[in-house]
C-alpha cells in the first residue's frame, strides 16, 4: 500500500503534528465565539421556550440574531451619548 506522498518522500497530508484542534477552530472566523457550551446552552435555554428541542443550527441563528441586536442596541446607546 504505497501513496504517492511517501513516494515523494513527504508525509501524509492527513496526519498532524501537535494538538489536535477542536471543532469551535473548524468554525468561520466569525462564528469562533460559539462555543460547543455556549451553542448547548441555548439549545437548552431556547428549546424550553419554543417546547420543542431546536437544532444546533438554530441555537447558532438564534445566538447570532441576539449578537446583532446586543451590538445595535450598543451602537445606538453611543449615538445617544454623542448627542
Amino acid at each position: 500500500m504505497t501513496s504517492s506522498s511517501y513516494l515523494a518522500g513527504l508525509p501524509v497530508a492527513t496526519r498532524h503534528h501537535g494538538h489536535e484542534p477542536g471543532p469551535d477552530a473548524a468554525r468561520p472566523l466569525s462564528t469562533q465565539w460559539l462555543s460547543d457550551e455556549r451553542i448547548s446552552e441555548a439549545r437548552r435555554v431556547w428549546s424550553k421556550a419554543y417546547g420543542r428541542e431546536i437544532s444546533e443550527d438554530e441555537a447558532i441563528e438564534i445566538l447570532m440574531n441576539v449578537r446583532r441586536l446586543a451590538e445595535i442596541l450598543l451602537h445606538a446607546e453611543e449615538e445617544k451619548r454623542r448627542t
